[in-house]
Order: structure tokens, then C-alpha cells, then sequence
């Protein structure tokens, strides 16, 4: 039902659907645009993900009773720790892939501003090499263009979703755990940005524009120094408002 609604607004086409986990232990893992990438892949997952998401949405009325509805798992994503994932959190989301369930996680933790991928944790890559889970990368085309971070408003635009294979999370041989999440974390970064297509400047915020966080005590210096290789610009001149 979600998803005809969702097609009621956006054109979408989802490409390697079978690759989307029937059962757990799993971890879906995507970037992060826009307020529409928790619902987009909650309609289309065949068996329906528990999500991770940030702690600041379960005070706000509508996003906050959702979340709830959804049971998804409160994180701190201005904790300045490379897994901002508290004790509780961490133990809940384990006890979730332990017991055969299916996690969703955004590892930039928030919404990129500008399109380029924000710094991503290795909390999703600590659960897969504990639990061993497998990781399936997910890549989200145009939902910047549909609800950049600096709109009020969603807008329409052609969206994609592309799901890649699984990725096996194994740990080498006589690597310590910290840089085996790392090096995981890195590869899974690297295939969802394989795909993705950066926005094109008409969609990029205004030079005026001020990014509200930038006032937190963790600011965006969180951009990755060394930026993946992304696919091609991609080219979404049909976006038009919603409301």
C-alpha cells in the first residue's frame, strides 16, 4: 500500500530487487539524500527492515510516532565516535540480527547537504562481523533532487533505487576487528557510490544558505577526505514541486 502511495507523487524504478533480503541475518545499507529514503526502502523490502535512525526524529510528532510504530532503534548521530551507537542500541540492534531480523542502516547518519557522501560509520560493518550478517548496499538516485536537506518541501523527480548483491562480512585473518569494520565499511561505501550520480547544480543549496548544523559541536567536517568515485552526474531537470 505504501509504495502505490509513494507512486502516486514519484516515478521510481527499483533494479536488482531480488538482492533484497527474505530473511536475517541482514544488514541494508544506503546513502543518505532526503526524508524520503526511510519510506522508499521500507515499501519496497519484501520482508520489512528494522530501522536505525536519528534519536532527535522520536520527538517530533508525525516522524516521531512513525518511528515508534515502525520499533525502529534511537542512535546519537552528533556522538563523536566513529559508531555512534550506544550500549543499549548496540545490544537491541544484535539481539535483532541474532534472532534472524533484518536491519536498515544509513551510515553517514544524516542527510548529506550537498550531495557528496557524508563520513560513514563502521556500526553497520561491527554487527555484520559479529553477527555475521550479510550487507546489502542499496544506492538512492534522485532523492537529493526530490528533498534536498535546504527545502521545506519534497518536489517531484525521478527516483532509483539500485540494490546491489550481498556483500559477506568475514574478517581477514590477524586483522584487529576496528580494521576489518573499517576496510568493510569502505568497501560498501565504494559499491553504493559506484552507481551513484551526483546532483546537478541547479538542485545544490542556495550560496546564501546556511546549514543549521554546522552550529553543533560536531560540525560537517565530517566529508570523507577521500571522496568515493562516484558514477556520473545525474541529470534530473524534471523536478517540480509537490506542495
Amino acid at each position: 500500500m505504501l509504495a502505490k502511495f509513494l507512486r502516486l507523487f514519484w516515478n521510481y524504478s527499483v533494479s536488482g530487487i531480488e538482492n533484497l533480503p527474505r530473511r536475517g541475518p541482514s544488514i541494508i545499507v544506503a546513502n543518505h539524500s532526503s526524508y524520503l529514503d526511510a519510506p522508499f526502502l521500507y515499501a519496497v523490502a519484501p520482508v520489512k527492515p528494522r530501522f536505525m535512525v536519528w534519536e532527535e526524529h522520536y520527538r517530533l510528532p508525525v516522524l516521531g510516532w512513525l518511528y515508534r510504530l515502525l520499533d525502529a532503534i534511537p542512535v546519537d548521530i552528533w556522538n563523536e565516535t566513529p559508531t555512534p551507537i550506544s550500549h543499549k542500541a548496540y545490544r537491541t540492534a544484535l539481539a535483532h540480527l541474532r534472532a534472524g531480523g533484518i536491519l536498515a542502516v544509513f551510515p553517514e547518519g544524516g542527510r548529506t547537504p550537498d550531495g557528496k557522501f557524508l563520513k560513514w560509520r563502521s556500526g553497520a560493518a561491527r554487527l555484520a562481523l559479529t553477527t555475521g550478517a550479510s550487507i546489502v548496499p542499496v544506492t538512492l538516485n534522485g532523492f537529493y533532487a526530490a528533498w534536498p536537506f535546504h527545502r521545506r518541501r519534497p518536489r517531484r523527480a525521478r527516483l532509483e533505487i539500485i540494490v546491489h548483491p550481498p556483500v559477506k562480512a568475514e574478517a581477514p585473518k590477524g586483522v584487529p576487528r576496528r580494521e576489518a569494520a573499517f576496510r568493510l565499511t569502505r568497501r560498501v561505501r565504494d559499491i553504493v557510490a559506484s552507481a551513484y550520480r551526483l546532483p546537478s547544480a541547479d538542485h545544490l543549496p542556495p550560496p546564501d544558505w546556511q546549514n543549521p548544523y554546522l552550529r553543533s559541536p560536531v560540525t560537517r567536517r565530517a566529508l570523507e577526505d577521500d571522496q568515493p568515485q562516484y558514477a556520473s552526474l545525474y541529470s534530473d531537470g524534471n523536478a517540480s514541486g509537490v506542495g
